[in-house]
This record gives structure tokens, C-alpha cells and sequence, in this order.
């Protein structure tokens, strides 16, 4: 039996329930943008887990230059935290979830966060939620560019690296099939498939990535 010694938690989906607002902001900025017309179903498929450059090139265009994908991607990125402040009631981490990180805490077990948003977003997040009571910033692991997106094991790999524990001794909390991907690629010792609306139940039955429990929220949670 794997030995749990640090814990790595995805944000958006995972701790923080804004996968549509996300959603809405990719919609609006890729449709305004393309060149081609794009269903909001073939945004909704290439969005989740991914960078927002590999995001942007993908759905837009691949010959944009860096600085027009920065400057597009910022413009997401504030509509986004405009769609969060607009609905002040929708800004709670996910059930559950502060009693828990109060028990880490208390425990002292090393945790992190690892997310394919961007440093403005944890800023925003760090301010809204008050994460500075359990996570240290300079251990959170965001999109500065240095690295692959998922599924690429990367972010996984460099945040339980922040911790100091090996990747097989990690816990990893994921709500996305690309951030499954990533962790199971990374050799996670444990992954747990958060699934709040219910919706992923037959995508995350697929044995090879290695789910060892699917879970609403964190009201249930257990180490």
C-alpha cells in the first residue's frame, strides 16, 4: 500500500467549482477571435487541464506571436475573475474542503497546489480564499510558461518537487481527464477524482488511469 506523505490539489474543478465560468470566458474570447466558427463543443473538449498558449494556438491560430498570445490569454484570464466577482456567493472553496486543509495543516502534512491557470488567477485566489493560512505561494505550481501543460507529467512532477516528497508517495486530488492523465503519467501514488457534478462517472472508470476513488467533494475525504 502506497505511503501517503505530501498532497498536491489541482485548483479550478477541484477546489474551487468554476469550471463553467472558465467555460464561458474560453467561449466568448475564441469565438470573437477565430478565424474559423467553432462549437462550443469542440472548445469544451480542448479547454480543460491544457495551458492557455497550447489553449490559444490550438482554437485560434498556431502563428500567433508570443506577445499575442500573452496578450490574448491576459484578456481570458480578466474576464474570467470578472465572472467570479459578479456572483460573490459562487467564490467558496469546495464542500468540505477548509475542515480538511485545517486537518493537513494540523497534521503537518507537506501540500501543494499545482494548476495550468496563470499567476494573476492564484494572486486572485490567494486574496479571495485566504490560502495563505495552509499553502506557502512559493510552493504553488502555475503556468509560467517553463513547462508542458497536461496530460504532461510536468506540473506533477515539479510540485512534488516544491514539497520534497516523491511522486509515488503524493496524493493528487484532479477533476480533469488531462490532470488525471498527467498524474497517473507522473507515477502518483494515489489519485483521487473529484467529480462534483456527477458527470465523469463512466470517463474516469477507465482502469489505465489509475483513479483510486471518485468523490463529490471533500465532506468524505479521509487520509
Amino acid at each position: 500500500m502506497t505511503e501517503i506523505k505530501g498532497i498536491i490539489f489541482d485548483f479550478n474543478g477541484t477546489m474551487f467549482q468554476d469550471s463553467d465560468l472558465h467555460e464561458s470566458a474560453w467561449i466568448h474570447m475564441i469565438k470573437q477571435y477565430a478565424k474559423e466558427e467553432i462549437s462550443d463543443e469542440e472548445i469544451l473538449r480542448t479547454i480543460h487541464g491544457r495551458t492557455n498558449d497550447e489553449i490559444i494556438k490550438k482554437l485560434i491560430s498556431p502563428d500567433l506571436s508570443a506577445g499575442e498570445v500573452a496578450i490574448l490569454g491576459m484578456e481570458k484570464e480578466k474576464n474570467y475573475r470578472m465572472l467570479c466577482v459578479q456572483d460573490e456567493q459562487r467564490v467558496v472553496l469546495t464542500d468540505g474542503l477548509p475542515a480538511v486543509l485545517d486537518k493537513l495543516k494540523e497534521s503537518k502534512i507537506p501540500m501543494t497546489i499545482a494548476t495550468a491557470t496563470t499567476k494573476e488567477n492564484v494572486d486572485f485566489y490567494f486574496d479571495r480564499f485566504e490560502l495563505s493560512q495552509w499553502f506557502d505561494f512559493e510552493k504553488v505550481v502555475y503556468d509560467d510558461g517553463s513547462f508542458p501543460g497536461k496530460p504532461e507529467p510536468d506540473i506533477f512532477i515539479k510540485a512534488a518537487k516544491k514539497i520534497d516528497v516523491r511522486p509515488e508517495n503524493c496524493l493528487v486530488f484532479e477533476d480533469s481527464y488531462f490532470g488525471i492523465l498527467a498524474a497517473s503519467k507522473a507515477k502518483i501514488g494515489k489519485i483521487i477524482a473529484i467529480d462534483n457534478a456527477g458527470s465523469n462517472q463512466k470517463l474516469f472508470d477507465n482502469p489505465e488511469l489509475n483513479i483510486a476513488e471518485v468523490m463529490k467533494d471533500f465532506t468524505t475525504f479521509k487520509l
